[in-house]
């Protein structure tokens, strides 16, 4: 090897290093798959809250990969700024995608910096504890757009053997595969309601039209139909609306069934 290659071997190290804030030294092996999966499952008690985004394809605009290193870059400097202790991760989710896993930050935070940064979502998890004491994560799916309340809710992550043979929307840190099972069903909060019957795919006007809750959710659901057809627009960004549609069309599900019921 010669002296130019090892230069340029030392400097994708550094630009692949964490950056902690100085009361999170205590986690400066978390540079590995086996740190982030204990954080993830709340076992590092100085760790209490995450967000996972990424600054790449910003609109869901395909974008080159020289522009999404500038993105990406504005990204870590601008939590450098905010004093947020960081980590790289990778993935794929329709294409690859670089992304970050910031510790100990808020929830208006991981929002903002998805605005900033023209994403569709943001990924923020909040470390709970199970009536024995036993800390778990919460993790919120948020569109960045209606922050308020989640689009989806999971208790779990997942980073066992079966999932290193997925090959599209997953998490990687250092070769190693984990996800949040958002939109899979299997995976749903004891709490979460669900509609009664099997799976609408459409419904007609008469059924809800006199239901004044319906309006907001009937037009989420036409929005979201037009961007599925569009085709500049990411596979993710594609797989982002398909899901919550979904979740819209349960809801609206519910609203009708409510809506008999009370008649």
């Amino acid at each position: 090897m010669n002296l130019k290659d090892l230069k340029e071997i030392i400097n994708e190290v550094k630009k692949e290093k964490e950056v902690l804030l100085p009361e999170s030294r205590q986690i400066v092996e978390m540079s590995g798959f086996s740190r982030i999966r204990q954080i993830m499952l709340g076992q590092v008690p100085s760790v209490d809250s995450i967000g996972i985004l990424t600054a790449e394809n910003p609109d869901a605009i395909p974008a080159s990969p020289q522009e999404n290193r500038k993105f990406m870059n504005s990204l870590k400097l601008r939590l450098q700024d905010m004093g947020s202790g960081y980590t790289n991760i990778g993935g794929s989710f329709g294409s690859p995608e670089k992304s970050v896993f910031i510790m100990n930050v808020s929830r208006d935070d991981v929002v903002i910096l998805g605005r900033e940064f023209k994403q569709e979502a943001v990924i923020w998890g909040q470390k709970r504890r199970t009536k024995d004491g036993d800390p778990y994560y919460r993790f919120e799916y948020i569109e960045v757009e209606s922050p308020d309340a989640p689009a989806d809710v999971r208790n779990v992550s997942i980073g066992n053997a079966d999932v290193q043979f997925l090959d599209d929307y997953y998490s990687e840190k250092s070769g190693r595969k984990f996800v949040i099972p958002f939109f899979d069903s299997r995976y749903e909060p004891e709490s979460a309601s669900q509609a009664e019957g099997g799976r609408r795919i459409s419904f007609l006007e008469e059924e809800y039209k006199h239901i004044e809750e319906s309006t907001p959710l009937v037009e989420s659901i036409n929005r979201r139909t037009c961007l599925l057809k569009e085709d500049n627009r990411t596979a993710k960004s594609k797989w982002h609306h398909r899901n919550i549609l979904q979740v819209e069309m349960r809801k609206l599900k519910n609203l009708i069934l409510l809506n008999k019921r009370a008649k």
